[in-house]
């Protein structure tokens, strides 16, 4: 069941949202309910991957708490200018103890 809160906007923000909401023909309580969503999610990824960089979670666990799938997450590493520090070197060296 969905329950009704109270939130505070300014003037200006609320100006935005009215106007966003007049562009898509949607009422000002979808809009926000959009926002809020698609902004929770970002907070998920960025706290994740934030995490991730700093040694506090494995790759699998930030994809997992970020709502991606592991090619997912690689991107968004990659498209915030993540260079993994796994080389050649480090690969041949693990072929090797594979055989």
């Amino acid at each position: 069941m969905n329950e009704v809160i109270a939130l505070r906007v300014n003037e200006d923000f609320l100006r935005k949202i009215d106007e966003l909401s007049e562009k898509e023909a949607s009422d000002r309580s979808t809009i926000m309910r959009n926002l809020m969503q698609k902004g929770f999610q970002e907070h998920l990824k960025e706290k994740a991957t934030q995490e991730y960089l700093n040694g506090k979670i494995t790759f699998s666990e930030a994809a997992h708490r970020a709502n991606l799938t592991l090619w997912e997450m690689e991107q968004r590493l990659i498209n915030k200018g993540f260079r993994s520090s796994y080389s050649i070197d480090d690969l041949k060296e693990e072929m090797d103890f594979l055989t």
